[in-house]
């Protein structure tokens, strides 16, 4: 079992089942993998991160937060300057919340009961404000809408080693070959594993990440056409099909969706 650092556990011992935290992280920084021994909603006002597990990664603008279980082994990369806010739930209470990770909308109400939360003492007395205001955000928990947006990721260290360059740089254009030499496998087996170990085939899954990634950077205000040229397409157009191909919409519906 992954050991809980001393610098993230403070808030799996807070005195209340319900508790905040806000942090502001530097671009680039990278918080290693850890566990929380609570559930934990975790988003950021501002700023993009990217949140991993073994099996899937987000890309996440401010509209969206990822919610892990209690146990749930995963690490944190910031894209940028990020205002990052986070809820711990008590395990006790996380029995009737997705028991895998899932990617959510943060409706304006959620936003504001977790901000609201943050201006109280963490102790806050059950029966008063910060007690209401914490059975609020349980009841906004249950009503997660949860979105498809993940990238699934392969597990071999070779296919990982690809994964991994183009989550950090998705506007690399090598070809399948290239990859391959660069992971220490043939062409096929590289192609095997994206196949049996994500679901999708290695073109499938770099058009899936480009989009997510695409998207979170359109939701944290970069215009299309920037966008296209940072996930690597040559014209804004190339890249609102590829994203309407990929993710069955519109960049400006599905961007609008999330930023709501």
């Amino acid at each position: 079992m992954t050991e809980v650092p001393e610098y993230r556990a403070n808030m799996d011992n807070a005195p209340r089942p319900v508790a905040v935290m806000a942090k502001t992280c530097g671009a680039t920084e990278h918080i290693p993998l850890h566990i929380h021994r609570r559930g934990q909603l975790l988003h950021a006002t501002s700023g993009i991160m990217r949140v991993e597990t073994a099996r899937s990664a987000w890309i996440l603008p401010p509209a969206r937060a990822v919610w892990l279980p209690p146990q749930m082994p995963h690490s944190v990369r910031m894209r940028s300057k990020v205002e990052m806010r986070t809820v711990y739930i008590d395990a006790d209470l996380c029995r009737t919340l997705p028991a895998t990770p899932v990617l959510a909308e943060i409706s304006g109400l959620l936003r504001e009961l977790i901000l609201a939360l943050l201006d109280e003492p963490v102790d806050y007395g059950e029966a008063d404000r910060g007690g209401a205001i914490a059975r609020l955000i349980l009841t906004e928990l249950g009503r997660l809408d949860a979105r498809r947006f993940d990238v699934p990721m392969p597990r071999d260290e070779r296919a990982l080693r690809v994964a991994h360059a183009l989550l950090d740089d998705p506007a690399i254009d090598h070809d399948l070959d290239r990859w391959a030499d660069e992971a220490g496998a043939s062409r096929r087996t590289l192609a095997r594993l994206f196949r049996h170990e994500t679901g999708l085939g290695f073109a499938e899954w770099r058009a899936r990440l480009r989009a997510i990634d695409g998207l979170a950077r359109l939701s944290n205000g970069a215009s299309v056409a920037e966008t296209a040229g940072a996930v690597g397409y040559a014209s804004a157009s190339a890249f609102s099909a590829m994203i309407h191909r990929t993710l069955g919409g519109p960049p400006r519906l599905l961007t609008r969706h999330a930023a709501s």
